[in-house]
């Protein structure tokens, strides 16, 4: 095999574990904290099981780096004005990687902005699941073309256990709650 089809399955493997990362940390954030309407949104994402101990560890410190920056997410989940569109969904995720840095908690921040749009848009729509399939294409297809190179170069999802545990996650919090404020100013200036 050639180094390109090595590199593109290591890709497409990287995307798939996304995809079921995602859609787990998504579910676990809503089903710990008693969010939204559970049941609708569990089958709304259809979140397949975690199969391997490596996948469930990979799982754990994502749900523990998202942890660390829940104050925020719950916060901006009380802000009306955020509303899930595919405008603001950009403006926020190119807001954290504004810098052209990508690390472990950037990651997982966008992970817990999903989980709010996700848990906005249970609050606003009756049927709410091509909406949350297409907050969760909107998050993957960045990813693909923005954060996958990054993750492979970092080993794959199993970099972020050298991540979890270091301070840093205080910053990614601070990060946070500053495109909140950037995503909340910049609703409020388009209002006439």
């Amino acid at each position: 095999l050639s180094d390109s089809c090595l590199l593109g399955s290591l890709k497409d493997t990287i995307v798939k574990q996304l995809i079921v990362l995602l859609k787990n940390f998504i579910w676990k954030q809503i089903e710990r904290r008693s969010l939204g309407d559970a049941e609708v949104i569990r089958k709304a994402l259809d979140a397949p099981q975690l199969c391997t101990p490596q996948m469930q560890k990979i799982s754990q410190c994502l749900q523990v780096v998202g942890d660390q920056v829940d104050g925020d997410v719950q916060s901006a989940m009380k802000d009306q004005t955020i509303r899930p569109s595919i405008d603001n969904y950009i403006k926020v995720v190119l807001g954290i990687f504004s810098d052209g840095e990508i690390n472990w908690g950037r990651v997982v921040t966008v992970f817990s902005f999903t989980c709010l749009f996700v848990l906005k848009v249970s609050e606003a729509l009756n049927n709410i699941y091509d909406m949350i399939k297409n907050i969760i294409n909107w998050t993957i297809d960045y990813f693909r073309n923005k954060v996958v190179n990054w993750i492979k170069d970092q080993g794959g999802w199993e970099g972020i256990y050298s991540y979890v545990g270091t301070p840093t996650w205080q910053t990614v919090a601070i990060f946070l709650a500053g495109v909140l404020t950037t995503l909340f100013i910049t609703h409020n200036a388009r209002r006439p």
